[in-house]
């Protein structure tokens, strides 16, 4: 037997009335529901606000410690750093805080408490500003001849960067810091690998120090 032809119309009416009396039934949940949505879009929407608030205030007072340390007044500047750096800690300004911080304690000869600035600031800094923290702390550490915890801290900065000739500057960097604490084969392994890249910008010096590190005393 033949269905019947419903109009097209008609079945538009019966799906509207099925939705309508669904609605209906569940409308304590679809109210819930909406309320949740919006409760979910003005959250971020805040989130996004005072992470931009954040920003502003961190950008300022970090610009306003800076202005002490190139007026020369280094206590100011350190004292002032020390606290964006800390209020502020993950954000860019407050890790700009925290590298501006150790130079100015570096300037001072207090390496070990820049060191510990920058390994404060280290594990939240922005992905963009790592290499840089890890750069700055090999420094200290070149500064304290410890040039193995500086070897250390430019492989890390060497992994953490994006950009392929950085990577290769800071492995050269670690490379020479092995080869001052006389950790000849660590710095032999490092060259070794850099000689490999032919087009790359540590090539060239990379060949010259392997012969060095290679090389036998001659007898006598």
């Amino acid at each position: 037997m033949t269905a019947p032809n419903v109009p097209a119309r008609a079945r538009q009416g019966v799906d509207d009335e099925s939705i309508t009396e669904w609605l209906m039934l569940h409308k304590r949940e679809v109210t819930w529901a909406l309320m949740a949505v919006a409760v979910i879009v003005l959250g971020l929407w805040y989130y996004q606000r005072s992470q931009s608030l954040l920003s502003q205030r961190a950008e300022a007072q970090y610009f306003q410690a800076r202005q002490a340390q190139a007026a020369g007044n280094l206590p100011l500047a350190v004292s002032d750093l020390q606290k964006v750096a800390t209020r502020y800690e993950g954000t860019q300004a407050g890790t700009q805080a925290a590298l501006s911080l150790s130079q100015a304690l570096y300037d001072q000869k207090k390496y070990k408490e820049g060191i510990a600035a920058l390994q404060k600031a280290e594990a939240k800094a922005p992905d963009d500003f790592k290499p840089s923290v890890h750069t700055l702390e090999a420094v200290g550490y070149e500064q304290l001849k410890d040039f193995v915890n500086g070897a250390e801290q430019y492989k890390v900065a060497a992994t953490v960067t994006r950009f392929a000739a950085d990577k290769s500057q800071y492995k050269a960097a670690a490379a020479r810091d092995y080869q001052a604490a006389g950790k000849t084969a660590e710095a032999a392994a490092i060259w070794t690998e850099l000689a490999k890249e032919e087009t790359g910008p540590i090539a060239s010096e990379a060949k010259v120090r392997l012969g060095e590190v290679t090389a036998k005393p001659m007898s006598t």
